[in-house]
């Protein structure tokens, strides 16, 4: 079973490239169903459908748990972290009866885990050294837009007139990330400014990190046949590390 569960998680068949493309599906539904319910009221359907959600969860985990070589360094990761908590806040209505549907927000780091996952699917990506960068780039970013979002969203609904709709809190996030500011919305309680103060410190780096890799890429991806270096120059002929030849194929100037 062990065996088997590392193919699908790891191989290169391709049984394995569906299983994590269906893995892909099930985390974006997910996660669009956190989205649309975390302000939600709790009742019998949604409840049902969280316990569905948690039981396939609590399976991914102890999957990856069990095949990891690592196993307490990938249990103290960020994405197993915030697995753990988004179980306990599906699970915790059957013990309190409260809905902690604000936790199910830090589902959304589970976008960065399923982005990896695509590097590995052939029939996504063809250009590898150069799409590998924006799309780690564009995850994070993406990753970081919606988690924020999702927070304000939650915190600020029903304290924040200006707050109507999750749209509103996309477009002031957006806003404060490109340090646009248009003051048309704004965050006036204590939380809300710290939140504030947070998107515009973090939001930006991940912004300019996007816009680097796709106008700017300062290295190659090409993993060395003899050391294992990875990154390289565009124009690099031999290893840094270990001197030996390597090839980069690439569409050249014109």
């Amino acid at each position: 079973m062990k065996n088997l569960l590392q193919e699908l998680y790891e191989g290169d068949r391709r049984t394995a490239r569906w299983f994590r493309t269906g893995l892909l599906a099930f985390d974006i539904l997910t996660i669009s169903y956190f989205l649309f319910t975390a302000t939600a009221e709790l009742d019998a359907s949604l409840l049902a459908l969280d316990l569905v959600i948690g039981v396939v969860i609590l399976a991914d985990v102890v999957a990856r748990v069990w095949i990891a070589p690592k196993r307490l360094r990938f249990l103290l990761s960020l994405t197993t972290i915030s697995d753990l908590i988004v179980l306990a806040s599906l699970f915790a209505p059957l013990i309190t009866g409260s809905n902690l549907g604000f936790l199910r927000v830090l589902r959304m780091l589970r976008l960065v885990r399923s982005f990896r996952l695509v590097e590995r699917l052939d029939d996504l990506t063809k250009d590898i050294p150069i799409n590998t960068r924006v799309l780690l780039a564009a995850a994070n970013l993406v990753t970081f837009i919606f988690v924020v979002t999702s927070v304000i969203w939650v915190w600020e609904h029903g304290r924040n007139a200006e707050m109507k709709t999750y749209v509103d809190a996309l477009y002031f996030t957006i806003t404060t990330l490109t340090t646009t500011g248009y003051g048309d919305i704004t965050l006036t309680d204590q939380t809300g400014r710290l939140l504030t103060i947070g998107v515009m410190i973090f939001g930006v780096g991940f912004f300019l990190n996007l816009l680097q890799a796709i106008y700017r890429p300062s290295k190659v991806q090409h993993p060395c046949p003899h050391c294992g270096l990875s990154l390289h120059d565009h124009d690099a002929s031999h290893c840094k590390h270990c001197g030996s030849v390597i090839y980069i194929e690439t569409k050249g100037q014109t």
